[in-house]
């Protein structure tokens, strides 16, 4: 089942700093919502509509629930997050900044593959130095590649991008400023004023590539409640996500001994930052550069037991490992393709990975 999500109102998502009216007076928020966000509002959906009243049987139920991937559609046009092997250039001229900010558009550079001695702490064998006259390296304020620029870097065939779109442009900060109230006079109370960084999409949609346990749900309301403050959202059946939309695992002609993977949601590994693909997949290889972003803590609140969930370091959506193995490309493209290479929480749509050359 595919779906995209709208929003009705503006959204808010928290990250993971602790938040207590009082105490702090600002309330930071996230965008895009983590997988468990869109996962637990999908098994609020589910188990509100299945017209049964809330029991055990069906809360279980919700929880087989399998989210297989997450984009983003604005325009007609649908994006996954920027991978993090690009760079920006810097010293760039009033002139091109100017005609830039015009177009929303920017320049980004791959990053070079370098083998001369450096310094460094790190482990692997070769390392993914960037030229030296760069501005940022990473996802630049939540940055997104569109579709077939997308499949052409899968391809190898990608060397530079001028195009990309900020999340931050399509969802931009709404600030909303409230203050708790007194609950016994109903009066504002004292030092409670706080603010709180709401996002407006505009024509923004999530898209989500999901398994319902139950498919029968053709009645059901297409109104889902989405993240803090009890806000609301609408979804549409999207049917099958055309061709343009999906990464096949016949999509690429992967080229033998050496691939890179490519994280379109953030994952978590049982080693911090490395992955384990032989433990996960069956597949030996050997892991030789690295693009990754700075971790992201995600944590939560569990409804069922009243109280926070454990606090994980994921790394970030478009981060990029490169590999150099002697199994059959055919193989690595079957197991990895569209599959999660996260070690936890793999169905909540966490550790989505695709494939591609180098």
């Amino acid at each position: 089942m595919n779906i995209g999500i709208s929003a009705l109102d503006t959204l808010f998502f928290r990250d993971g700093k602790p938040f207590s009216m009082g105490e702090e007076s600002w309330a930071d928020g996230v965008f895009p919502p983590y997988p468990s966000v869109l996962y637990g509002a999908l098994r609020t959906w589910y188990i509100m509509n299945k017209g049964e009243g809330v029991s055990q049987e069906l809360i279980d139920e919700s929880g087989d629930i399998i989210l297989r991937g997450i984009m983003y559609q604005h325009q007609g046009a649908i994006y996954l997050p920027l991978p993090m092997d690009f760079v920006e250039p810097k010293g760039k001229t009033a002139e091109q900044i100017a005609e830039e900010e015009r177009k929303k558009r920017y320049s980004v550079i791959k990053l070079s593959r370098h083998e001369e001695a450096v310094l460094s702490n790190s482990f692997l064998s070769k390392l993914l130095m960037p030229p030296s006259d760069i501005k940022e390296v990473g996802s630049f304020e939540n940055g997104l590649m569109d579709m077939p620029s997308f499949k052409r870097y899968l391809e190898g065939t990608l060397k530079t991008y001028d195009t990309a779109v900020k999340l931050s442009d399509l969802a931009p900060s709404e600030p909303k400023v409230g203050i708790g109230r007194d609950n016994y006079t109903g009066t504002s109370d004292e030092g409670k004023l706080y603010r709180v960084g709401m996002r407006r999409l505009e024509d923004l949609e999530i898209l989500l590539d999901l398994e319902l346990p139950q498919d029968d749900l053709q009645s059901a309301s297409r109104f889902l409640k989405l993240g803090g403050e009890g806000k609301v959202a609408i979804f549409r059946e999207r049917g099958k996500i055309g061709r343009s939309a999906r990464i096949d695992k016949d999509i690429i002609e992967l080229k033998e001994k050496r691939f890179k993977l490519y994280l379109a949601t953030p994952a978590f590994f049982k080693d911090g930052w490395r992955p384990d693909l032989e433990k996960k997949f069956g597949i030996k290889a050997d892991l030789i550069a690295a693009a990754i972003g700075k971790p992201e803590h995600i944590g939560g609140f569990d409804m069922a037991k009243r109280k926070a969930k454990p606090m994980l370091k994921a790394v970030p959506a478009g981060s990029v490992y490169y590999f150099e193995s002697e199994e059959p490309a055919e193989k690595v493209l079957a197991k990895i393709q569209g599959e999660s290479m996260s070690d936890f929480l793999s169905e909540q749509g966490f550790g989505i990975t695709y494939v591609g050359n180098y």
